[in-house]
């Protein structure tokens, strides 16, 4: 669409300077500037198309690809089943063998790698969460750049060294992740939350795992790991940019031949006794009380997780303006799906006064059991619609916008079309919603995490019925006519 936009400006343009070069006995006609009356009939948009094209290697890699030929330039991930939850009995070890893979390779140490990255115009970043590793690399296209950037790229997750003198050092950083952690009332606040959810499961633990895990884990221990974790056949590859399907083709076989040979790692076992509805109130010294509700929910890849999450956006929109615009106890406040392999969450998470947190808790459990009893509304649906048709072509812009979404794809193995989710939304009903909802939850199976000092609790303060959020706005006499 934006070539398409630029073209047209072009001729316009064009056409402008030509009327200006035309001798004075021209027409009035000729001279029109090249514009189309909003009374005569539009054309209809043009919609980007971007189909994704998906292979297998010989040795179990998935490959899906996007070609983009906007700009000489490409995006790889690489992303295996290998975050934090895979190793329950060895906290630590999933981000201890991520955090060793680009200290070193043959001939190369960390600055080293670095330097050639940045020197063939290249970058490469990495990431860690509970389900997965993922490592990125953002290439020229130009095969004289991109052919050395990816042999790199390889070599650093396939054949890393993995070197012993870089381990205190990482074990280090991660301590010290640990400790931001604990100065984090909201960390603070997710940890025990996961923990109601899951417990004696790796969902409940840090990322970087705990500081008796770390100090126990080895060299030897963190290369048993890679040698399983990071098999070809755990191992998934995307691909999005100015490259032709053989060359998307070959990057991907480069990258999964250089992998150690192995299958895929087992699934993480969901939690197969949830607990019981709970409160748990942690005592800390804030100036706000930090709330985090959660409940079980519907997979990513579930029938049923298009309908619930198009649910959240409408009581999400729903608590904003009843606990901010309505009656001013928070800053912001969200009703989100995660996407954990394990086990689909709802979570609602927000910060208020502390002596009105038991009264804002008991509000939020109202509102979502009369959510569960009538549904949204129609025009709730047609405006969270609307925004979505609206939203959803800027989500798709540029290169790693569509990585992101082609990585989600590949990971929870949906559908090869990245506007799916947007075009099952588009065909929901307030019914279909409501029984949705009523599959997956209920108005009384909350896990509740309540953080922040105690003090003696109020009753929430009345309702603005000013439509205005005066708490985000200056006074009346400072703002500009």
């Amino acid at each position: 669409m934006d070539k398409l936009k630029g073209l047209i400006n072009g001729l316009i343009l064009a056409g402008m300077l030509l009327s200006a070069q035309a001798p004075a006995a021209a027409t009035t006609e000729a001279r029109k500037p090249g514009l189309q009356s909003l009374n005569e009939p539009q054309a209809p948009a043009t919609q980007r198309t971007l189909p994704i094209k998906g292979y297998k290697t010989l040795g179990g890699t998935k490959i899906l690809f996007i070609r983009t030929p906007g700009l000489p330039m490409f995006d790889a991930l690489v992303s295996f089943a290998a975050g934090s939850a895979h190793t329950p009995i060895q906290p630590g070890l999933a981000a201890v063998t991520y955090s060793l893979l680009n200290e070193g390779v043959t001939g190369k140490d960390v600055n080293a790698i670095q330097a050639t990255f940045d020197n063939l115009g290249a970058r490469m970043n990495m990431g860690i969460s509970q389900d997965r590793t993922w490592f990125s690399l953002r290439s020229l296209s130009d095969e004289s750049r991109r052919t050395p950037a990816l042999e790199l790229f390889a070599q650093v997750l396939g054949k890393p060294l993995l070197p012993q003198e870089s381990l205190p050092g990482v074990k280090s950083q991660l301590q010290y992740f640990l400790d931001l952690e604990d100065q984090s009332h909201a960390a603070q606040a997710r940890q025990a939350n996961l923990a109601q959810l899951f417990p004696e499961h790796g969902n409940a633990q840090s990322l970087y795992g705990t500081r008796a895990g770390l100090a126990s884990i080895t060299r030897s221990l963190a290369q048993d790991f890679h040698r399983e974790a990071y098999a070809a056949g755990n191992a998934q590859i995307t691909l999005v940019g100015d490259l032709t399907e053989e060359e998307a083709q070959r990057i991907g076989t480069q990258i999964s031949a250089a992998l150690p040979l192995g299958p895929a790692a087992a699934a993480i076992k969901p939690v197969t006794s949830p607990t019981a509805p709970s409160l748990l109130r942690v005592e800390r010294p804030s100036t706000q009380a930090y709330l985090r509700l959660a409940q079980p929910s519907d997979l990513r890849s579930g029938p049923d997780y298009v309908a619930l999450q198009m649910a959240m956006r409408i009581f999400t929109n729903r608590l904003t303006n009843e606990l901010r615009e309505r009656r001013g106890l928070t800053y912001h406040v969200k009703a989100d799906l995660s996407a954990l392999q394990a086990q689909g969450l709802l979570t609602i998470e927000l910060q208020t006064r502390p002596e009105q947190a038991d009264a804002v808790l008991a509000h939020i459990k109202t509102m979502f059991s009369d959510f569960l009893a009538q549904g949204p509304t129609r025009q709730e649906l047609e405006d969270s619609q609307q925004q979505l048709t609206g939203s959803a072509p800027l989500n798709s812009v540029t290169n790693m916008q569509i990585l992101r979404q082609l990585y989600a794809i590949s990971a929870h193995n949906l559908p090869l079309d990245l506007d799916f989710a947007t075009q099952a939304a588009l065909k929901l009903s307030p019914a279909s919603i409501k029984s949705a909802l009523n599959r997956h939850h209920h108005a009384d199976q909350w896990r509740v995490v309540i953080l922040g000092p105690k003090t003696d609790q109020q009753p929430l303060p009345a309702p603005s019925e000013s439509a205005t959020n005066a708490m985000c706005r200056m006074p009346g006499e400072n703002v500009a006519s």
